[in-house]
């Protein structure tokens, strides 16, 4: 396993993460004032679900088995805006995390899967601090 230069712990640690989010981002999509909005938020619900699945090819290629995954638990959010700061945190937190993967790596295929991932995840940031702050000057 030194190969990948990640540990399955890390990989199933990250795998849970986007479970979150995918759950997190459909409700926000169900609370979203406007269209614009639920569609900016539609795309990172479909970019935690691409993560998720290269995260587990990953995870099988380097176990040969698939990973076991406990359900993770309903997102609790008071309201829209308090939900948007939630999620900005969340993806700074989870780019953080997968940007010191990718450079504590030498394999091209890991480094690949989580560039792609904090790339991603500081795309989706910024989009939620416009939204934040689109909703908040109201």
């Amino acid at each position: 396993m030194y190969y990948y230069g990640i540990t399955p712990n890390q990989l199933i640690q990250a795998m849970k993460g986007e479970l979150e989010a995918i759950e997190y981002y459909e409700r926000l999509i169900k609370m979203a004032p406007n269209r614009e909005e639920a569609n900016i938020i539609r795309a990172f619900y479909e970019d935690e679900k691409k993560h998720y699945n290269n995260f587990r090819r990953l995870y099988m290629m380097m176990t040969g088995r698939p990973p076991i995954i406990l359900p993770v638990n309903k997102p609790k959010i008071k309201s829209y805006l308090q939900g948007i700061e939630q999620a900005i945190l969340d993806e700074l937190k989870a780019y953080e995390f997968y940007r010191d993967i990718y450079l504590s790596n030498i394999n091209p295929y890991v480094r690949n899967t989580f560039f792609e991932a904090f790339t991603d995840e500081n795309e989706h940031a910024a989009h939620l601090n416009y939204i934040y702050t689109k909703n908040k000057c109201k």
